[in-house]
């Protein structure tokens, strides 16, 4: 029994995520209940603040003395920052990463503190040189910049000590104006900001505390309100050729060349009526249809029933290629180099196409600055309940889609269902073979070189989703280390500022970074409340307080995000899904806490245990291990 019980909690132990909450805990404790901690930063300001004479000291919070009769009180965000610290603290003690890899880590921590610091510093100058006095401005402006600049040291740290692929080097070679892309940028970026505003003043904040805090982690998810709202503005201003009454009209005409490109694995179960699907839905396309199987190695039947598939088909032609196993992005260069269609379209052999699809993608084509174009991604079946809130999830990529559509920003294009134009392919290279996330890598070559990448939602694949935890880890594992893979190849597109996707290229980085120090807030919570809380602050040190303005922006945030979900499957005819919007929230906390963590444990882990630069074997090594147990790491 006690055998039983040892091996059990070594098990559970062994996995990173539990073991970096109960570091989380750990370090929370030991932050929070230090008075010298909690007071060090306002010490520090005091300190230099009198260094430029400007008279100043510490009475739990900084006090300013503009003169003897009108002190300033500046609450600054320390329980924010220590939230943001204590991910450096945690990471550092829990990977198993080498000794080098450790010390770095806190380094960058240090860093970090050292710029809360400036950040503090400077908005208080500005502040008195402005004459604007208030300690609610203060605190706004510094949990805002607190959470931005964390979260930007954050990815700093693990952009430089993961082992990642080189810099691509694109150079623009269409000249284009993004005039209307930037006002439509500045509009989407002013109304979330608006809403922060009206979310800040809603819960009155005045102090330091773990609402503030969270208001600052949450930063991302309002400011993913841009992209619900660049929803409604494509609503209003969709392209005349995309309507239902021009639709049939434009493409009778059409005859150009398609091919299907399907890299294939071990697909005997799905590969035939995928591509029967593909057959059926060239009988609605009027130019020539090719199917080009790649054949990646595969140990089951994929070959011999694609083969048989191949010469049953009856509206478009095909071959099936066979190489040795090498991977996706192998056998997609393979295929594009035998290809003879001028529009590639990019399909997983575990979907099938709805006979509809094509026409509707081939309209984007008619511009030819168009050089991709995705589609949407529904669920083969509706078993269990992760192959329904798969909906809602594909319902935040469409509203993601919309908004970087509408600023040309489009930062991936899911392999599940993609369509590019063959010369714009061949132009940047075509995919690459040795990263993760080659889906995200090809979109932003083409959005570099000054091609559009744009989204048919009208456009339908069914796809083998997930049905189960086990396989629903790996694959958002692949997707969560795959970012780091997709983004370094192309952190060069931040400083060419070619177009509005420099400023969502940064963006994302930072929405990336909270998502992070989001996975501690619980462990940090709940070091709150066994230290005692700060007495300082009075109006939120009960439990009723804090439970209060917590619960309120979970209510503004995901009520609001919950209308938008309702009036997405009102739309598309599935309202049967509602029951499933509250564990969308579920599911958000499960892979913020628990994946996203293991997958930066994994690249860490092994990436610094490796003698080179990355390569392809280094990313092959990690596939491999993402499908390890989760005890593993």
């Amino acid at each position: 029994m006690i055998k039983s019980y040892v091996k059990y909690t070594s098990r559970i132990l062994r996995y990173f995520p539990i073991r970096f909450s109960i570091a989380g805990i750990f370090f929370s404790c030991l932050l929070l209940g230090n008075p010298y901690a909690q007071t060090l930063e306002t010490q520090v300001l005091s300190t230099l603040l009198n260094l430029i004479h400007v008279s100043a000291y510490v009475d739990g919070n900084l006090v300013v003395t503009g003169n003897i009769y009108s002190p300033i009180k500046f609450s600054t965000p320390i329980q924010t920052q220590t939230l943001f610290l204590i991910f450096f603290l945690s990471l550092a003690t829990c990977t198993r990463s080498t000794f080098e890899t450790r010390m770095k880590i806190l380094f960058y921590g240090l860093l970090c503190f050292g710029a809360f610091l400036v950040t503090q510093f400077s908005i208080i100058i500005l502040l008195l040189a402005l004459n604007f006095t208030s300690n609610m401005a203060f605190l706004q402006a510094s949990t805002i910049l607190t959470g931005i600049v964390g979260s930007l040291f954050i990815e700093l740290s693990l952009f430089s000590t993961i082992k990642l692929p080189e810099r691509t080097k694109i150079t623009a070679s269409i000249n284009r104006s993004y005039i209307d892309e930037y006002l439509i940028l500045i509009t989407l970026l002013s109304g979330a900001s608006l809403l922060v505003y009206f979310i800040i003043n809603v819960l009155n904040l005045q102090n330091n505390s773990p609402v503030t805090a969270y208001l600052a982690l949450n930063l991302s998810t309002i400011l993913f309100f841009r992209y619900y709202l660049a929803y409604f503005i494509y609503e209003l201003k969709t392209p005349g050729w995309v309507k239902s009454h021009t639709l049939h009209r434009n493409i009778d005409s059409d005859k150009t060349c398609l091919s299907f490109l399907l890299p294939s694995y071990n697909e005997e179960k799905h590969i035939q009526r995928c591509i029967e699907s593909i057959d059926k839905a060239a009988e609605k396309y009027h130019g020539s249809t090719e199917i080009i199987v790649v054949n990646d190695g595969s140990t089951d039947a994929t070959r011999k029933i694609a083969s048989a598939a191949i010469l049953n088909l009856k509206n478009a032609s095909g071959k099936v290629y066979n190489i040795p196993n090498s991977g996706k992005g192998v056998a997609l260069q393979y295929g594009l180099n035998r290809v003879s269609g001028d529009v590639i379209f990019r399909i997983d052999t575990d979907s099938f196409i709805d006979e509809s699809a094509i026409p509707r993608v081939m309209n984007h084509f008619k511009d030819p600055l168009v050089g991709s174009v995705s589609g949407m991604i529904l669920p083969l079946e509706e078993k269990s309940w992760i192959q329904k809130i798969w909906i809602l999830h594909y319902a935040l990529l469409t509203f993601y889609k919309r908004g970087w559509e509408l600023i040309d920003s489009v930062l991936v294009q899911p392999g599940a269902f993609s369509v590019f134009r063959k010369d714009a392919l061949i132009q940047v290279g075509g995919w690459a073979d040795d990263i993760l996330g080659e889906d995200s890598d090809i979109a932003v070559k083409l959005a570099r070189c000054g091609y559009r990448n744009e989204y048919e939602q009208h456009a339908v694949v069914f796809s083998d989703i997930p049905s189960n935890l086990r396989d629903l880890r790996e694959q958002r594992l692949r997707w969560s280390m795959s970012f780091y893979h997709a983004r370094s190849a192309h952190l060069d597109v931040i400083k060419d500022f070619n177009g509005p996707i420099s400023v969502m290229y940064s963006l994302n980085i930072v929405e990336h970074g909270l998502g992070y120090a989001n996975a501690l807030f619980l462990p940090f919570l709940i070091a709150t409340f066994l230290t005692g809380y700060n007495s300082s602050v009075l109006a939120l040190t009960s439990l009723v307080g804090i439970s209060v303005g917590l619960l309120a922006i979970e209510l503004i945030i995901y009520g609001l995000q919950s209308i938008v979900y309702v009036y997405f499957l009102y739309k598309f005819k599935k309202l049967y899904i509602i029951k499933y919007i509250p564990m969308m929230r579920l599911y958000s906390f499960i892979y913020s806490i628990f994946i996203e963590t293991e997958g930066i444990e994994i690249l860490l882990s092994v990436t610094s245990k490796w003698k080179t630069q990355h390569t392809k074997e280094l990313t092959t090594s990690l596939r491999r291990k993402i499908k390890e147990g989760a005890g593993s790491v």
